[in-house]
């Protein structure tokens, strides 16, 4: 594994395997290496092994045994005291079985967006993420959901993260223990010819549009555009 010279050893061996549990590679209830094992892997002392180990099990993402070891935790407690659009749950009430894509995962840098900087109040030169998920009810796409990130807010986010959560705010509040409070505004509309392909319905077919915003420490730390179609829409709005 290697190692990020710039950030302090502690940091960078929690990180990484934060990585590893957020990305499915360690899976839940499986045994983290041995102290003396991490030790060599990350060639740092038993001191930072046990640092970051203790930091994991602070954020509920590791629990020990005693004279076995530590392992990954499979409780989602973490995260759930932040009220959340639960999209997955959503779709398991009407009866249908959901599935999520990430359609889009990339760093913005070079200051375009303007509308997205301004929502995030965010300078030229500032970097954020471009989210982009769709939910699916028994293959048919139900959920866009479009989230811009502060970098500077979230830094180092992995594509393979986000591929194994279905939601992103847990993770968020899990692994950068931020909590935001979000305001929501919902406006019925229609299908248009812009995005009826990505839905695979007909012009003037209902949607519902769905803006939030995230704050943590009077900052704005997420904004996204969600559109509801189908029968997902009375059990959202």
């Amino acid at each position: 594994m290697r190692m990020n010279s710039i950030m302090p050893l502690y940091q960078s061996m929690l990180n990484d395997l934060i990585k590893q549990i957020e990305s499915g590679k360690l899976p839940k209830e499986s045994k983290l290496p041995s102290e003396q094992e991490l030790g060599a892997i990350y060639n740092v002392s038993r001191i930072t092994v046990r640092r970051a180990l203790a930091e994991l099990e602070s954020r509920n993402y590791i629990y020990k045994k005693q004279g076995q070891g530590s392992f990954v935790s499979s409780s989602e407690s973490e995260g759930s005291t932040v009220q959340f659009l639960n999209v997955k749950k959503k779709i398991e009430q009407m009866g249908s079985i959901p599935k999520f894509e990430l359609r889009k995962f990339e760093l913005n840098i070079d200051g375009s967006e303007k509308k997205i900087r301004k929502e995030l109040n965010l300078k030229p030169d500032d970097y954020f993420y471009v989210i982009y998920l769709m939910y699916y009810a028994d293959d048919e796409p139900v959920f866009l959901d479009k989230i811009y990130l502060p970098f500077s807010a979230f830094p180092m986010i992995h594509k393979s993260e986000i591929e194994n959560n279905n939601n992103l705010i847990p993770f968020l509040v899990k692994k950068y223990q931020k909590r935001p409070e979000f305001v929501s505004k919902t406006e019925p509309g229609m299908i248009l010819k812009t995005n009826r392909k990505i839905f695979d319905l007909s012009v003037g077919d209902p949607l519902v549009s769905i803006k939030r915003r995230g704050v943590f420490d009077e900052k704005f730390v997420y904004y996204s555009q969600s559109t509801v179609v189908r029968d997902l829409i009375m059990f959202i709005v």
